[in-house]
């Protein structure tokens, strides 16, 4: 399931930007968005961990919630009905 958060510091509690990835995976730079653009512009290897903007330090998730797309439950309601005709014909069929 994605995920989307706060990247907060936990030395100085400092909020770097968002976080949108897999539940669970390490906070690589690949789904980071900073808040400051000036640090966005800065190249840097995507499977890198993110650090604190103002320090420097470790940082965790906060604040975390499901991402949620209208296209993904679109598609998920479309599969369900399929496989719903799907049984509905192996029942006339049996």
């Amino acid at each position: 399931m994605l995920v989307t958060g706060d990247i907060k510091c936990l030395h100085c509690g400092y909020i770097s930007g968002r976080w949108v990835g897999r539940g669970g995976a390490p906070l690589t730079v690949t789904g980071y968005k900073p808040h400051q653009p000036a640090a966005a512009q800065e190249p840097q290897d995507p499977s890198a961990l993110v650090r604190c903007t103002r320090c420097d330090g470790p940082v965790f998730l906060d604040d975390v919630d499901p991402v949620i797309s209208s296209t993904r439950l679109r598609r998920i309601r479309r599969l369900r009905e399929q496989i719903a005709a799907i049984d509905a014909q192996r029942h006339r069929a049996a």
